[in-house]
């Protein structure tokens, strides 16, 4: 049987981008896609292809991230569901070789991609302390720690993977509650995962290049309200999972 994945995209004022991540999601091979496009009061609104595997909800204001990825969610019915940021773009395969793990595995309930000539510790890995949030916001690093895997792997473990490009079970979803809204921006990706984990479900990374996305960009204004609102998000988030269950360093798929 052909799986089902409904592929959920937020837009605000994205433009032409946006033509690009729904068209790869369109393009899918494999998988019985349908797109739910989230446009979050984008000045013009935005515009989606005429085909009914579409579907356009426009919001007057711009919710934030976790309202409106939960938003479009809640609007399919597919088992399995991608959160596709709108700057990405899938590759044909993409969404089957994303399947993998969890056809494979019953516990696994999330999985995210290697991107296009990124290394894997680029997107995923141990969740982010609060020293690697520091590092990371003054541009020392842009990586995040790895976890354990073997040589050949085609996937391993990760505490969480970027939310640019997340593959999960609906159930899962459900299970923990969904997105959590309290995050207007960030890093609402990061704290679905450790809830998920938490749930006692796995999180895995795919070796596969399946999609493209641009690499974190550096020298992110701090000192601006959008950039300390994220910071505000950041300590709420470090509070909140301060304790979370850690991969052992010895652990193996």
């Amino acid at each position: 049987m052909i799986a089902q994945v409904d592929v959920v995209v937020l837009t605000w004022n994205d433009g032409e981008r946006l033509a690009v991540a729904l068209d790869s999601a369109l393009s899918s091979s494999g998988v019985d896609v349908n797109v739910i496009v989230i446009d979050n009061g984008s000045d013009p609104p935005a515009s989606v292809p005429d085909d009914p595997r579409v579907r356009l909800v426009r919001n007057e204001s711009n919710r934030g991230v976790a309202a409106g990825r939960n938003q479009g969610v809640v609007v399919g019915d597919a088992p399995f569901v991608l959160l596709l940021d709108s700057d990405a773009r899938l590759h044909t395969g993409a969404l089957a070789a994303l399947l993998e793990p969890m056809q494979d595995d019953d516990e696994v309930a999330l999985v995210v991609p290697t991107f296009t000539g990124q290394a894997s510790e680029a997107s995923a890995g141990r969740a982010p302390s609060a020293a690697r949030k520091v590092a990371r916001g003054l541009n020392w690093r842009s990586d995040y720690a790895t976890t354990p895997r073997r040589p050949g792997d085609r996937w391993w473990e990760v505490e969480f993977g970027i939310g640019a490009c997340q593959l999960f079970r609906r159930q899962a979803w459900v299970e923990v509650g969904g997105i959590d809204e309290d995050y207007f921006y960030g890093p609402e990706d990061v704290d679905f995962c450790l809830r998920v984990r938490a749930a006692g479900r796995r999180v895995v990374q795919l070796a596969d290049e399946v999609c493209a996305h641009p690499a974190r960009r550096r020298f992110r204004r701090v000192l601006t309200r959008r950039g300390l609102d994220h910071t505000r998000a950041i300590a709420r988030y470090l509070w909140r999972t301060r304790g979370h269950a850690r991969i052992p360093e010895t652990s193996a798929k």
